[in-house]
């Protein structure tokens, strides 16, 4: 597993809002993003280029904590499947963790 963690110093009630509301979030990835910050919601990040890369939320307490797990794999702008790593984002109050490991259970396609 590869971790990488951030310190965010702001308060955690500014952070929240940035977290889990669509318009936010896609200021903070450069990307247009759609997001349910709910556990099980799903998301998707389109860049600017035209890819475009799907997540799905895995743990909300609010105000406190949200993690979401990037899917394996990204469609490019001709609608190329590419194959990535599943990353599991985890932020907390302050903290900005990326962890780069296997998914918890299998992600069924179909």
């Amino acid at each position: 597993m590869v971790e990488r963690e951030v310190m965010i110093p702001a308060p955690a009630g500014e952070v929240w809002p940035a977290l889990t509301h669509s318009d936010e979030v896609s200021a903070w990835f450069g990307a247009v993003a759609e997001i349910d910050a709910r556990p099980g919601g799903r998301g998707v990040f389109r860049w600017p280029d035209g890819t475009e890369r799907r997540v799905v939320v895995e743990e909300v307490e609010p105000a406190r904590r949200l993690a979401f797990r990037w899917l394996p794999f990204q469609r490019t702008a001709a609608g190329e499947i590419v194959a990535l790593p599943s990353t599991r984002v985890e932020i907390t109050a302050l903290r900005w963790r990326l962890a780069f490991c296997p998914p918890r259970r299998a992600i069924k396609s179909g």
